[in-house]
């Protein structure tokens, strides 16, 4: 998509002056497209789903934290699934800026929106975790934030995939495994 595309699809009409400008603009656009994959406030909804799987549970420890992990990965993921146009419309605007601004020589230089982007999903998974291991009496072996970090790259590649095939089993299979790995990474406190 070359930068006048990313601009009508961001409801901008303008036209560039220079090529600068459309690497503003492009990063801007990301910014706040890239806000639209968290932009959902998930948190209330998970959380909820995670207490209610806790309250009418009377499993333990890994057992209770599996349980707990696939309450709130189910509630989630439906909420991600009712929006597929924005998700898309983001995942576009976010590469278009990662392609502006890829540095030429081969440096991996990440892009800063994109970062905290994925700082604040890290966070909100940081977050989700610690609750669940809380509830379950369990704790994490490695550090919440390398759990949380894995758990975002491999839902956030698992949403890219079902954008591009729209296999709604191959999510639950992910989420079931996803929450399969994440039991082997905790033990009961």
């Amino acid at each position: 998509m070359n930068p006048e595309n990313l601009l009508r699809s961001s409801s901008v009409t303008t036209k560039l002056a220079s090529p600068r400008a459309a690497i503003f603009v492009a990063e801007e656009s990301s910014l706040s497209a890239s806000r639209e994959l968290t932009e959902i406030s998930l948190r209330p909804a998970v959380c909820e789903a995670v207490e209610q799987a806790a309250a009418s549970s009377d499993a333990t420890g890994v057992r209770a934290l599996r349980v707990f992990l696939h309450a709130g990965l189910s509630t989630y993921w439906p909420l991600v699934k009712a929006a597929p146009a924005r998700r898309i419309a983001a995942y576009e605007a976010a590469l278009q800026t990662l392609r502006l601004r890829w540095a030429p020589a081969g440096e991996t230089i990440g892009d800063p929106s994109a970062v905290a982007m994925f700082r604040e999903m890290d966070d909100e998974a940081a977050d989700f975790l610690g609750m669940c291991a809380r509830l379950s009496g369990t704790q994490w072996l490695e550090p919440v934030d390398s759990v949380a970090g894995y758990l975002v790259s491999v839902f956030h590649g698992a949403v890219l995939r079902w954008l591009a095939d729209g296999n709604d089993e191959t999510i639950l299979v992910v989420i079931d495994d996803l929450v399969g790995c994440l039991t082997l990474k905790a033990v009961e406190s």
